[in-house]
């Protein structure tokens, strides 16, 4: 099936005249000196980097822009921002949107964005970089680990793409805007393949081992982790033992462990330690360069007179509200509850004791509005941001906090997942990875549960619920709910129905193509 999106036309124009620097003149010129060509510029190691870095900033705003909506689908927060200020996000938190309202109400783009091309910035990005290295004649160890790189960035996107749509456009290489008339609408099978084929381990052989990856950089073991979740998305059975020896292999290198305590993760000390296989760095120091999601989660209008040393937290916008579902959902003595969910008379506490020890000043408040949507008193804590992580200068827009993207305890409940879905059940092995995570949590070996004694499917929901109250708020608890079939349970009440499963196609793309982009057919029941 051959479709059209005119939005993508813009798009690959927009990005394509991106590569024409100028300088300003009293003439015109055909020709002028100033400017340089694409194809002319992509000719150094260090011009195919900025290309790198160019494709690592869609990263940084793209993925992050999913997080907000994806949370918003699940339980894991409700719609804030200031009274009737958020109003206009309802349509996800209580799926009430269609094709006429999903994305795409500015008259912008769509694909997991209401403003502007979404998640196709960061495939045009890729396939730009990806396109120049194979025809470059540069040293062949940089274009092989530069590639690798970029085909990771291009299977995570498109593994986002995939994961909220039933059909896409299938972009595989750079185009001219009228090459954008016969863009091939992939079925998801050959989506899955070309995000395969990114990550195949002839292409990912290149990535370097964690320990000599730089920060904010792609290692291997990161390759082999988004394989393995597009893997289980997908439910190629097939593929389980491939996808359950990667885990093995990772665990068994000893190259990662837990922290021992599960609220460190989330401050500075957290960053880059034995726990993290990839994270998205965000430089702050008044670069404009801040991690969004502390901006859209913090407290709104927050105040608070402690510093850095003691904690102190700055403000947001409060536009995911934590509900107190969430709060509640943890099993008494589970550490990761206060590292989840910030009860904000608490921390009003803490001033108080800091006051009274004389280590602030008298007269000194912990202050947050409570003039936001569905507030119910309490915050996100893995990504409020904090004084350690801020800039004096315009510090909600440069809040350096980098987004944990992938770390290891999701390899250690994926690897004991995936024992269940090709065994029936774990072995000493995989009881062992998921007492790991069972015994951080508490603290103690007194919480463990013998999986071992559960059936097929009662080891499957164990496995999702301590997924839920591991990761909540890191941007897999939508993704869960709906590769376990969770989405009636848990959000039935909510308005879920199985054609919310994957978004519709925005009927303003449909008609910017003149209707050759066709609706999914999930759609079109």
């Amino acid at each position: 099936m051959k479709t059209i999106n005119r939005t993508l036309i813009s798009l690959v124009t927009v990005v394509a005249a991106g590569f024409t620097f100028s300088a300003c003149s009293d003439f015109l010129e055909t020709e002028p000196a100033s400017q340089i060509s694409e194809s002319e510029y992509y000719s150094s190691e260090e011009e195919m980097m900025k290309g790198l870095y160019a494709l690592m900033d869609e990263v940084q705003i793209r993925l992050m822009e999913v997080w907000s909506y994806s949370s918003l689908l699940s339980d894991e927060s409700e719609t804030g921002g200031g009274i009737g200020e958020g109003s206009y996000k309802t349509k996800w938190d209580n799926f009430s949107y269609d094709a006429n309202s999903c994305f795409g109400a500015w008259g912008y783009g769509s694909w997991w964005n209401e403003w502007d091309y979404g998640l196709y910035n960061g495939v045009i990005a890729a396939n730009k970089l990806i396109d120049h290295l194979s025809n470059s004649d540069l040293n062949e160890n940089f274009v092989h680990e530069l590639d690798a790189e970029a085909k990771f960035y291009r299977a995570l996107f498109y593994d986002y793409l995939w994961m909220g749509y039933e059909e896409i456009p299938l972009i595989t290489k750079s185009m001219l805007p009228d090459d954008m008339y016969n863009v091939h609408k992939g079925t998801r099978q050959e989506v899955y393949d070309f995000m395969l084929s990114d990550l195949d381990d002839a292409v990912t052989q290149y990535l370097p081992e964690r320990s000599a990856t730089p920060q904010g950089r792609v290692c291997r073991d990161a390759a082999k982790l988004l394989r393995t979740k597009i893997i289980l998305f997908h439910r190629d059975e097939a593929k389980y033992q491939t996808a359950l020896n990667d885990m093995k292999e990772i665990i068994n290198s000893g190259r990662y462990s837990l922290l021992p305590n599960y609220q460190d993760l989330w401050w500075k000390k957290g960053e880059w330690g034995k726990e993290s296989i990839y994270e998205v760095a965000f430089a702050g120091k008044n670069t404009g360069e801040g991690n969004g999601i502390c901006r859209s989660v913090g407290g709104r209008n927050l105040i608070d007179p402690r510093s850095a040393e003691q904690g102190g937290l700055c403000e947001g916008y409060g536009q995911n509200t934590m509900p107190s579902t969430i709060y509640n959902m943890f099993e008494p003595g589970d550490s990761r509850r206060e590292g989840t969910v910030i009860v904000w008379a608490d921390e009003a506490k803490k001033v108080d004791q800091l006051i009274a020890d004389g280590k602030l000043n008298a007269g000194s408040r912990f202050n947050v509005s409570d003039q936001q949507e569905n507030y119910e008193g309490l915050g996100h804590y893995k990504y409020q941001p904090r004084k350690e992580s801020a800039s004096d200068i315009n510090p909600l827009y440069n809040y350096a906090a980098s987004y944990r993207f992938y770390r290891y305890a999701d390899v250690l409940l994926l690897a004991t997942e995936l024992q269940v879905r090709v065994n029936g059940k774990v072995d000493s092995d995989g009881q062992k990875w998921f007492d790991q995570i069972r015994d951080r949590a508490f603290q103690n070996a007194n919480h463990r549960i013998d999986l071992g004694r559960l059936t097929k499917q009662q080891a499957l929901d164990t496995i999702f619920k301590e997924r839920g109250y591991e990761f909540i708020d890191e941007m897999q608890r939508w993704f869960d709910i709906l590769r376990f079939d969770k989405g009636t349970e848990i959000l039935g009440k909510k308005g879920w129905t199985e054609k919310f499963r994957y978004f519709p196609i925005d009927q303003s793309e449909i008609d910017r193509s003149n209707g050759n982009l066709t609706q999914n057919p999930g759609w079109t029941k």
